[in-house]
């Protein structure tokens, strides 16, 4: 007798060492619960462990502007060591998610008491965000800056397009090298594009009445069905075509701003179609909300609510 896939326990799926294929791949220090809900992480020691936090102190608090080969003018720090921006963190609002191990090799540039000394760079650009991890960190056009580790010194550029995520600052904010810039009112088109075509794009978005929400990168609000259980959906049918899935596409074609990546999840529901999950809560769209920014299904039924940027359910 064939036994369809989300009727196979997560205990088995964990046993046997089995990966979800409809949904890609299971990152790494994760493990798929096929049918039932979200992987679950597993805990980073690097989160747990204080000392493992980036020093304030050696944060330098000096921007300059330099030139770099092929890339024209770049942000720098005291020593002339070029500083990047990470197009996974946001800059309306202001928010840095390179934590943990991410920022052993992106350390944050950090603000410690005093002022921000800038040297060709508009002081009006400049401001500070208060990371996860306590530190103060400086910010151009909204964007927290790094540095590269594997810069060795100064005019060192390495960092330039890692992961295709990574870009130096330039001294407007925007990234150096005229490298094509997603646009930040949250619409998720890259000149007049959609560059994440295919992708399943988790931001954060400021609504006028509910404050900081969740919505996909065209900016349609995303909620969550108190009918629900943590990693099951039970909204199917008719139910199904007036609240549709958010899909997910796959673990490489997955993109977070003001989200973090650890809340992510996925369920694989009964027709096979892979459903986002935030803190293992099934993601929904509303079929009533026409334009991006719609809430009109905040509420309904008194089960049906927007998200906050911790997967939480706002009820006002």
């Amino acid at each position: 007798m064939h036994i369809p896939r989300w009727a196979i326990p997560a205990a088995v799926v964990a046993a046997s060492g089995m990966l979800l294929t409809g949904c890609g791949k299971v990152p790494p220090g994760q493990q798929a619960n096929v049918g039932v809900g979200a992987p679950q992480a597993v805990p980073d020691p690097a989160r747990q462990d204080p000392s493992a936090a980036p020093s304030q102190s050696a944060a330098p608090t000096v921007l300059r502007v330099a030139e770099a080969a092929r890339l024209g003018k770049v942000v720098t720090d005291a020593e002339g060591r070029t500083l990047y921006r990470f197009d996974k963190d946001t800059a309306r609002p202001p928010a840095s998610t390179c934590l943990d191990s991410c920022a052993n090799t992106w350390p944050p540039v950090t603000a410690p008491k005093g002022r921000i000394q800038v040297d060709g760079v508009d002081r009006n650009l400049i401001g500070k965000t208060k990371r996860p991890d306590g530190l103060w960190q400086v910010t151009l056009g909204g964007w927290p800056l790094y540095r590269y580790a594997e810069d060795d010194g100064p005019g060192d550029v390495k960092g330039q397009g890692v992961g295709g995520s990574w870009f130096a600052a330039a001294p407007d904010g925007k990234k150096a090298g005229g490298e094509q810039q997603e646009q930040d009112d949250g619409d998720g088109n890259g000149g007049g594009r959609n560059r994440w075509a295919g992708w399943t794009v988790v931001k954060v978005r400021q609504h006028p009445r509910l404050g900081m929400i969740v919505t996909d990168g065209e900016g349609r609000v995303m909620y969550r069905f108190d009918g629900d259980r943590p990693r099951v959906s039970n909204c199917d049918g008719q139910c199904a075509k007036t609240w549709p899935i958010v899909k997910f596409t796959n673990w490489k074609k997955l993109k977070t701003e003001g989200v973090e990546r650890s809340r992510i999840g996925f369920i694989e529901r009964k027709d096979g179609s892979c459903q986002l999950t935030i803190n293992g809560r099934p993601m929904y769209y509303f079929a009533g909300d026409r334009r991006p920014g719609d809430a009109n299904g905040q509420g309904a039924r008194n089960a049906w609510w927007v998200v906050s940027p911790r997967g939480e359910k706002i009820t006002g």
